[in-house]
């Protein structure tokens, strides 16, 4: 299972898509208040997080997450816009398990999503 935070509604459908092509089930969130409240039912291998998503103070998001005995070892790939340095760095200093900017996380995501995936 992959949980992703974000407002972005292309790459909702990219990270959806890609995970159907492998099996895995994805869901897609796009506030704070719904990831918190889909933890408790859902164990997922991993969480995606735009950390350029409106509204979120990710940073503050992520150390609550690593902060959390239940929700601690689930690994935490935040990507963000790369011209937001600031954003990225606040993730890894928060605690995010890999960093990556956006077109990276592009990139790699068929990759990251068998990768994390299989784990939950």
């Amino acid at each position: 299972m992959i949980l992703i935070l974000t407002a972005d509604a292309a790459l909702q459908a990219q990270v959806e898509q890609t995970a159907d092509r492998e099996n895995i089930p994805c869901l897609a969130l796009s506030d704070e208040e719904t990831l918190l409240a889909a933890l408790p039912e859902e164990t997922p291998g991993v969480i995606f997080m735009d950390v350029s998503h409106l509204g979120v103070d990710a940073a503050s998001l992520i150390e609550k997450l690593k902060r959390n005995q239940a929700t601690a070892k689930i690994p935490l790939v935040a990507f963000g816009n790369s011209l937001r340095a600031d954003l990225l760095q606040d993730a890894k200093e928060a605690g995010a398990n890999l960093v990556l900017p956006r077109a990276a996380f592009n990139q790699q995501l068929p990759e990251l999503i068998r990768h994390y995936g299989k784990a939950g």
